[in-house]
């Protein structure tokens, strides 16, 4: 009979689980400190959103209806956001428009950062035919708005000539309805941009570059004062971009 050597058992160092543990143990703790860390998102939200409304111009009376015309919300929303006391929250869509309508990060907005930019500009390049057409654009808008304040068009009643998020250059010493042009108003609370018309055995025409939308007639200046209108000042110009094709 043949015999058969049963070879030996091969002994497998198996790997030790002490630095596992450590590392969930540390990874445990970390998220824990991180969970006690107290966010707070309010007032931050609202005094930023207030910050941001003061750089771009937007007159105080005007704010409920300027934003409410950013994010497609109600006034009665918006007004939540704004309040003195109980400040809340927009939801993510709305906070989406109004950190784009606005020029802003939602980090910032929401205080988790402190630069209020909506892109890191260090990681941003330009071509030397980016850098020509950009000064050239800059010098054109320095020459002819050089004493003005940025505005964010919000609505499309002023459509094709300015587009909903077009930024526009008031001239804030402009405040009085002399001469035709362009003006940006307050009226109720209401921020708004017309044309304005001096017609004569008519008197001074509000109206609208879109069709579809009333034309609004009072009879001078003083008469537009009387109903509470105020103008903000003469948009001298505005800067969009038009896209003649389709990606």
């Amino acid at each position: 009979m043949t015999s058969h050597k049963v070879p030996p058992k091969e002994s497998v160092t198996r790997p030790s689980t002490d630095n596992h543990h450590s590392s969930v143990s540390a990874n445990k703790h970390t998220a824990a400190t991180r969970s006690e860390r107290p966010i707070v998102l309010t007032p931050v939200f609202r005094d930023r959103l207030i910050e941001s409304l003061d750089q771009v111009g937007v007159p105080m009376r005007g704010r409920m209806s300027y934003v409410a015309s950013l994010t497609c919300r109600a006034v009665q929303t918006v007004s939540r956001w704004l309040d003195p006391d109980r400040p809340g929250l927009p939801d993510i869509e709305s906070c989406a428009r109004l950190c784009d309508g606005l020029g802003r990060s939602s980090d910032w907005m929401l205080g988790l950062r402190d630069a209020p930019g909506g892109f890191d500009k260090s990681a941003t390049t330009l071509s030397t035919a980016e850098v020509g057409w950009v000064s050239d654009a800059f010098d054109a808008l320095r020459s002819a708005c050089r004493a003005c304040e940025t505005v964010r068009m919000a609505g499309d009643e002023m459509a094709p000539q300015t587009q909903d998020g077009d930024l526009m250059f008031v001239d804030r010493a402009a405040d009085q309805l002399v001469g035709n042009g362009i003006y940006a108003l307050e009226l109720g609370g209401r921020f708004m941009v017309r044309r304005v018309e001096s017609r004569m055995g008519a008197g001074l025409v509000f109206k609208c570059e879109k069709p579809g939308y009333v034309d609004c007639v009072v009879k001078d200046a003083a008469a537009a004062r009387r109903m509470g209108l105020r103008v903000i000042g003469k948009v001298r110009g505005a800067v969009g971009v038009v896209r003649f094709w389709r990606q």
